[in-house]
């Protein structure tokens, strides 16, 4: 049996929600349908992982603390149902599975990352509710633990007896046979001083993005840069879109390249709203919500 997964991709659908208070992980089929709307803003992230945890994709875990009862979907959703009698009690998105955050030299996954729950309020502020989910050993697959150290922003810790397990910790067991191979070359480079440390970590995130456990982008320096920047190829696209650029175009006897000039400024409109999605994404771990265009 191979002990390593390429990527793991969770099924997108509505959000769903748990019927009645349980920590036996029921699966998603069992939900009583139409209870409520949670639709969410995006799809979840492809996961990157030991192919033993898809046990627990799928599943559902709960757990009531005060008057909430807050359901953990692994590496799918989490979400969040008062559970207080009344007309407007809360049923929302509390994270959706975003990326694993590492050590400092990708060897460990340490936590999970859900972003891009529903907006709430925070010191006069639209901020976006996110969760960071660790993983701890336990007998069962349980929601241990849920705390609010800042408004919006969650702690949460699933147990199970899968995390028991440092292979399910290690990245290396998440890659296939050739990203193995290459990642264990660039670690005996750098014992033999053939890699700096800065190349040794450059080395091992490249094989982590060719393994689809990293994202590939080319990072601006700051928001400006990057709004500035998005809001200009934007307005070109309209304007192509619209039928501008093709007038333009022939007006400058540029006949003929209208095709492959539409070709090109959607790709680089694609790569560029690609880049602003991963701001907004970074902006929201930390609590923060994109300005509308």
């Amino acid at each position: 049996k191979q002990w390593y997964q390429r990527r793991v991709r969770a099924v997108w659908k509505d959000v769903k929600v748990v019927e009645s208070h349980s920590q036996t992980g029921q699966a998603q089929i069992g939900l009583r349908a139409g209870l409520f709307s949670l639709k969410g803003s995006r799809a979840p992230a492809s996961l990157c992982a030991h192919t033993a945890l898809a046990q627990i994709i799928g599943r559902c875990y709960d757990l009531e603390v005060d008057d909430y009862r807050y359901n953990v979907c692994p590496f799918q959703n989490i979400t969040q149902h008062e559970v207080a009698t009344r007309w407007n009690a809360y049923h929302g998105i509390l994270g959706i599975w975003s990326h694993w955050n590492y050590d400092d030299d990708y060897s460990t996954f340490l936590f999970g990352h859900y972003t891009d729950g529903d907006v709430c309020t925070r010191d006069d502020t639209a901020v976006k509710r996110t969760v960071t989910l660790y993983h701890a050993c336990g007998e069962t697959t349980h929601v241990s633990r849920v705390i609010e150290p800042s408004t919006c922003q969650y702690n949460m810790t699933l147990a199970s007896p899968l995390f028991c397990h440092d292979v399910f910790k290690s990245v290396y067991n998440a890659l296939n046979e050739d990203q193995r191979n290459k990642y264990t070359e660039i670690t005996a480079q750098f014992k033999h001083n053939i890699l700096t440390g800065k190349g040794f970590r450059a080395g091992r995130e490249e094989v982590l993005k060719s393994a689809g456990c990293l994202r590939r982008w080319q990072s601006f320096s700051d928001l400006g840069e990057c709004e500035k920047e998005f809001n200009e190829l934007k307005d070109k696209h309209d304007i192509f879109i619209s039928g501008g650029t093709q007038k333009e175009d022939t007006e400058k006897g540029k006949e003929g390249n209208e095709e492959k000039g539409e070709e090109m400024n959607v790709a680089r409109f694609r790569e560029l709203q690609e880049k602003y999605d991963t701001l907004q994404r970074i902006l929201s771990d930390n609590g923060l919500i994109m300005p509308e265009l």
